[in-house]
């Protein structure tokens, strides 16, 4: 019979050294890193304009002074 001891062992030192590679996450390690916060403010403002942006324009498209000159 074959107990697996050993691979659970295995399976322990590599989750290590992927934690140890991966270093932190969360909130913390997007502020140390600059090239992620930039790429991560710049996805937020797209949204943030994308949402306005049709906030604005579905409040005209409603408007029956525009329907009524389309």
């Amino acid at each position: 019979m074959v107990s697996g001891g050993g691979t659970v062992g295995m399976y322990d030192v590599a989750l290590k050294r992927r934690q140890a590679l991966m270093g932190s996450s969360g909130l913390t390690a997007i502020v140390k890193n600059g090239k992620v916060f930039a790429i991560a403010m710049f996805a937020c403002i797209g949204g943030l304009l994308y949402g306005y942006n049709q906030g604005v324009l579905g409040g005209i498209l409603a408007m029956p002074n525009f329907n009524a000159r389309r």
